[in-house]
């Protein structure tokens, strides 16, 4: 077995384990805002770790090609910002929504009134 294939069957096994490992985590959450949260490291590591462990593997039995790092790099890219961005709204829906909050949940900034004057 050659090395560019341990490191990525490493890369990928390790991103599966993050994105198993959230969705045991999702499943014991107490609530939506916990569920949101839990899944995180699923799609902001665990998913670009797939992508990276895909290049890996494609560079080694084909060689390296700017074509597949320039999409690996917008793919990885796009994971990130898209994943923090959704996480964001959907847990900020899920809250305005009236969903009920496991009242351990601190802080919870978006119980507090807002506009202007209030700090």
């Amino acid at each position: 077995m050659a090395g560019y294939e341990i490191l990525a069957s490493v890369l990928m096994l390790g991103g599966a384990l993050l994105v198993l490992l959230s969705a045991v985590a999702m499943v014991r959450a107490r609530d939506a805002l916990q569920m949101m949260n839990v899944f995180s490291p699923a799609t902001g590591m665990g998913l670009p770790l797939v992508v990276a462990g895909v290049f890996v593997h494609l560079t080694g039995r084909e060689g390296f090609d700017w074509w597949a790092l320039a999409v690996s790099l917008v793919t990885v890219a796009s994971l990130v910002i898209v994943s923090s961005l959704a996480s964001n709204t959907l847990a900020r829906a899920v809250y305005q929504s009236g969903a009920p909050v496991d009242p351990r949940t601190e802080p919870q900034d978006l119980a507090r009134p807002s506009g202007p004057g209030t700090p």
